[in-house]
C-alpha cells in the first residue's frame, strides 16, 4: 500500500515521536512510506491534489532512520490523487506548535477533505479533527466523563467561574500543547485576575475544574477506532508524574513517564467515550485521564507510544499499522 503521511515540516520529524515509529512501522510491513508537511501540498490546475513529498525507502526501518532520511530526501512531486492514489494519508500535524502557519494547516485540512472525496483513506477524518481542534470537544462527551469546566473570552466570566468552584480549578487556554499557559488557581490567589486577562488576550480560554488526584499526575491512554490499543494483553498507555514542584504531568513540562494500569472507573469512561471518537472519525486519539475524569483527547500529533512499547516490551505501533491496513482494505470504494 501507499501511505503518505502529513506533517508540520517532513524535516523536521523527531525520532523519539510517534510519528517516526509509525512510518518505521509502516515502511518494516513494506508499505511504501512518504511524506510531506503543510506547506508542501497544493491543488494543481488539474484539479488534482500533489505534494513535495519526501520518499522513504526499505532501510527507513526504525524510528531513527526514518528522521536521517526525512532531512536527507530530495522532495519529488507527487500526485496523491492520481492514477497511483494514496491508500492512505496519515494526517500528523500538530497547528498548536505551529501558530504562525495555520492558514497552511487550514490548507491541508480543507484539501485531505477532498482526498477523503476521491477515496484516499484518511486519518484522521478532516472533520473530525476540525470539531476536536480545541479542548472544547470535551464538552461533546457523554456526562460524568469530564470535570465541570467554563470556556469563554471574557475574563471576568472566567474569574467567576474559579470563585463559584468548589476547590482549585485549572486555568489553560483552549488551544495549546505541551502544558504552555496551563495555571492552577483557587478563589482567594492574588493573581487570579491577572492570569485570567493574560489568558483571554490570547482568545478563549477554559477554567477548568480540579480534578481529585491530580497532584499524582494524569494517565495517557492510546485508543484507534475508539478502542483501548491492546497487544497481547498489553495496553497502550502510560502514568505520568508532575516534577518536583509542579503540578502539571506534560513531558515537556518535566513529567515522568511510568507503566500504567487502569482503574475500573477509568475503563468505563473510556468505554463511554469511544463511541464518540469512533463516529467523528478520530480513528488514532491519546486520552488523558485523572481519575474517571477525560482531561484532555490528543487528535493530532497523538504520543505515548514510545514509552509504552518501553515499559510494556511490545510493538504498539505495528499494530496502529495493521489496524490502518483493515481500514483500508474494509474501506468501500467511491
Amino acid at each position: 500500500m501507499r501511505f503518505g503521511f502529513a506533517v508540520n515540516r517532513a524535516d523536521d520529524v523527531l525520532a523519539a515521536q510517534t510519528t517516526a515509529m509509525l512510518m518505521a512501522a509502516a515502511v518494516r510491513r513494506g508499505h511504501r512510506v512518504c511524506a510531506f508537511g503543510v506547506g508542501d501540498i497544493a491543488l494543481a490546475p488539474s484539479g488534482r491534489v500533489v505534494a513535495a513529498a519526501r520518499q522513504l525507502d526499505a532501510t527507513a526501518i526504525d524510528a531513527g532512520r526514518v528522521a536521517h532520511a526525512l532531512v536527507a530526501a530530495a522532495p519529488r512531486a507527487l500526485v496523491l490523487d492520481g492514477r497511483e492514489p494514496l491508500d492512505a494519508l496519515v494526517i500528523r500535524t500538530n497547528p498548536a506548535r505551529d501558530a504562525e502557519r495555520q492558514l497552511l494547516h487550514a490548507l491541508l485540512i480543507g484539501l485531505a477533505q477532498l482526498l477523503d472525496e476521491r477515496g484516499v483513506c484518511t486519518l484522521n477524518a478532516p472533520s473530525g479533527l476540525l470539531r476536536a481542534a480545541s479542548k472544547l470537544y470535551l464538552a461533546a462527551l457523554p456526562p460524568g466523563t469530564v470535570p465541570p469546566a467554563t470556556i469563554t473570552a471574557d475574563a471576568q466570566a472566567l474569574v467567576a467561574a474559579v470563585r463559584d468552584a468548589a476547590g482549585p480549578s485549572v486555568l489553560k487556554p483552549l488551544a495549546g500543547t505541551r502544558g504552555r499557559g496551563v495555571f492552577k488557581v483557587a478563589a482567594a490567589d492574588p493573581n487570579l485576575q491577572a492570569l485570567a486577562e493574560l489568558l483571554t488576550s490570547a482568545g478563549p480560554a477554559m477554567a477548568q475544574a480540579w480534578a481529585p488526584g491530580a497532584e499524582a499526575g494524569d494517565v495517557r491512554v492510546v485508543l484507534v477506532d475508539g478502542e483501548l490499543l491492546l497487544v497481547n494483553g498489553h495496553l497502550a498507555a502510560i502514568r505520568r508524574s508532575p516534577a518536583e514542584g509542579d503540578f502539571r504531568s506534560n513531558l515537556h513540562a518535566g513529567g515522568t513517564p511510568a507503566p500504567a494500569e487502569l482503574t475500573a472507573a477509568q475503563r468505563a469512561t473510556l468505554a463511554a467515550i469511544g463511541p464518540r471518537l469512533a463516529a467523528d472519525g478520530l480513528w488514532l486519539a491519546g486520552v488523558d485521564l485523572i481519575g474517571p475524569w477525560v482531561i484532555e483527547v490528543n487528535v493530532f500529533a497523538t504520543g505515548g507510544l514510545r514509552d509504552a512499547e518501553r515499559f510494556e516490551g511490545v510493538d504498539f505501533a505495528g499494530a496502529v499499522i495493521e489496524g490502518l491496513e483493515a481500514r483500508v482494505g474494509g474501506r468501500s470504494p467511491r
